[in-house]
């Protein structure tokens, strides 16, 4: 498409003006859509926003249907569509998505092993990050954290519980799949690119859009295992040169406890392991060698990594 048929184009303008108008399109898009997109689910459903508020045990199976529609329509509007015009917009006029070319079939086998490798990874650093405290003048704020995060994690449970094979599909779908494709297009195909732009180096972009994802989820239990995945999900993106190996890895991240629910159940799935420390600690090299190794294999692959174009 030609620039002067373009909707909107942003292309060789100033990294900090992207950056503002990507936020300013985000947010605005995003409220629109969702007001209305929501106005519609409270006449389908017949409940309202006022369902957020409520406990897990008071929760209707209508209100459950009610809020898996709402992050449906949230990752829709303020990700997804916002994503997909930035995307166009910031591309050199007439250029092809590259960030969308299909990854050959072994790539995406790499990616989910490396994904596989992640979660003792994840699981190691969790347990670190939850002895974390913050200073006991902030001791306020902290009990207010936990308590906003455990009423997240049982809203989320309340809607991984999968009762039938349907179920856990549609919990793919809607806590597995879309959010891999809706976040890494925001942040890997828009913001991570642009940081790239601003500050003229990939990897400070990485490390710092990686910050950002962590720290826009609000939940400071799991900020540096979210943190070190934003940093996978990035180097994939900026050495794999497409999209679809950040999304594939996101999709199989999130994948991983919804399927264990449906097949052990969530009492099993949530129950804290009973294994020490220091155990997973001497576990830990084989696989964080294995991520290094099948990381620096796209490197090498793609030598001239993605960078501002």
């Amino acid at each position: 498409m030609s620039e002067k048929h373009r909707l909107l184009n942003f292309y060789g303008e100033s990294p900090l003006y992207q950056l503002f108008v990507s936020i300013l399109i985000i947010v605005g898009v995003g409220f629109i859509l969702a007001s209305i997109l929501i106005a519609v689910g409270i006449g389908i459903f017949g409940s309202d926003l006022n369902v957020l508020t409520k406990s897990v045990e008071s929760m209707t199976d209508n209100d459950i249907r009610f809020i898996r529609y709402i992050l449906i329509i949230q990752d829709l509007s303020f990700l997804i569509i916002p994503g997909v015009i930035l995307l166009s917009a910031i591309n050199r006029p007439g250029s092809k998505f590259i960030e969308l070319k299909i990854p050959e079939l072994k790539d995406i086998g790499l990616v989910i092993l490396l994904t596989i490798c992640v979660f003792p990874v994840s699981s190691f650093t969790g347990q670190i990050n939850s002895a974390i405290h913050l200073p006991t003048w902030l001791s306020g704020m902290e009990r207010w954290m936990m308590e906003k995060e455990q009423s997240a994690d049982n809203l989320i449970n309340s809607l991984v519980a999968s009762d039938t094979f349907w179920t856990m599909l549609l919990n793919l779908l809607i806590v597995a799949l879309i959010p891999a494709i809706a976040e890494e297009i925001i942040f890997r195909g828009v913001i991570q690119k642009i940081f790239t732009r601003l500050f003229r180096s990939g990897h400070l972009a990485i490390w710092f859009t990686a910050f950002i994802f962590s720290a826009i989820h609000f939940q400071f239990l799991g900020f540096i295992p979210r943190f070190i995945l934003g940093l996978i999900f990035g180097y994939l993106f900026f050495w794999g040169r497409t999209l679809w190996l950040p999304i594939v890895s996101h999709f199989v991240n999130n994948a991983f406890p919804v399927i264990l629910t449906y097949v052990q159940g969530i009492e099993k799935t949530n129950a804290t392991p009973d294994i020490p420390l220091w155990k997973e600690a001497v576990a830990l090299p084989i696989p964080v060698i294995i991520i290094f190794v099948i990381l620096l294999y796209f490197g090498k692959k793609n030598k001239n990594p993605l960078t501002t174009e």
